[in-house]
């Protein structure tokens, strides 16, 4: 049998590599809400221009607003 001072090293390996994992995915989750916050923000954008220049009126009059 094995003694709990031979395994020590792999639980010490096991537990850094979760926190490496932990660390890695904060960051990716970081950088997907900015990168979301960032299209959401030409959503909106895109949204309000369309709404002042009347581009969707004319696109919905010109295809039929959509309507098959």
């Amino acid at each position: 049998m094995s003694r709990p001072e031979d395994q020590r090293p792999d639980i010490d390996e096991a537990t850094r590599l979760v926190e490496e994992s932990k660390r890695r995915a904060a960051a990716e989750q970081a950088r997907a809400r900015e990168a979301a916050g960032r299209s959401l923000s030409i959503a909106r954008l895109l949204k309000r221009l369309r709404e002042e220049n009347g581009f969707g009126r004319l696109m919905d009059d010109a295809f039929g607003g959509g309507r098959g």
